[in-house]
């Protein structure tokens, strides 16, 4: 059975979201968890029509900003799970 479009955006948000909300309380966060959660969310946004990136793709680049933020904030620039995002945020722009 094919996901509908709008399972694929909640479940896309819901990723995008937690994630973001973990990283900005910045404790409890099980960073073994962080690469696939990245890789995750990467993959839902790819996965999706492009119509609709483009019509989420100012507030998706906002909230991976924050998310490469946090975590250089929390690990450091050279942790690999900021560089990932920090990629994912200059792979977006590109």
């Amino acid at each position: 059975m094919e996901t509908s479009i709008y399972k694929s955006i909640f479940g896309l948000a819901a990723r995008v979201g937690s994630l973001e909300g973990y990283l900005y309380v910045g404790k409890d966060v099980e960073t073994q968890y962080l690469p696939g959660w990245l890789e995750n969310i990467n993959r839902e946004f790819s996965g999706l029509t492009l119509d609709v990136r483009k019509e989420i793709a100012e507030d998706y680049l906002e909230i991976l900003r924050k998310i490469a933020a946090y975590l250089e904030r929390l690990y450091g620039e050279t942790d690999q799970n900021a560089r990932k995002a920090r990629g994912m945020v200059a792979a977006f722009k590109e």
